[in-house]
């Protein structure tokens, strides 16, 4: 993360971003990617996908299923509206508190979906997903949305 990168607190319980351009335009184009995996058909029994959307019981799979159809098409949206809320402040130097919420949710959704592809458990050895040339980019991507949530909520609640 860059050392111009800051997240801090604002009087009115939203945050206020110093982020580099490009990094902004990354956090916007994560976001977009983020809302198209939800509609895309092909990634829908993808294991990403079932990261963010486990089942509600694991025991029943007819509670499970009827869960889905009950609240599955809204919690698609929450997620979308969290991406879109991204994709609109991306250049934004000051989030009120609930679009703070909102960046915190997409990124942290696009880290889970990272972590899936990477195979991230407790025991995962980072050192060498960076060593190895067909991690490494997604490893420090996985580590910069891990300091980026971890920024956004130390500074939402600076208690």
């Amino acid at each position: 993360m860059s050392r111009r990168t800051r997240i801090t607190s604002a009087g009115d319980g939203g945050v206020d971003l110093r982020l580099d351009p490009e990094l902004r335009e990354l956090l916007a184009s994560l976001a977009g990617q983020l809302s198209d995996l939800i509609d895309a058909p092909e990634a829908q029994d993808g294991p990403g996908l079932a990261r963010l959307f486990p089942p509600a019981s694991m025991d029943d799979p007819l509670e499970a299923l009827g869960f889905e159809q009950l609240m599955g098409d809204a919690l698609r949206a929450g997620k979308r509206e969290s991406a879109a809320v991204v994709r609109a402040t991306a250049r934004a130097t000051h989030l009120d508190p609930e679009q703070t919420l909102a960046w915190m949710r997409c990124l942290n959704d696009v880290r889970i979906v990272l972590g899936t592809r990477l195979d991230i458990a407790d025991d995962t050895d980072f050192e060498e997903l960076f060593r190895d040339p067909l991690t490494e980019q997604a490893a420090v991507m996985y580590a910069a949305l891990t300091e980026l949530v971890e920024m956004l909520s130390l500074a939402a609640d600076p208690r």
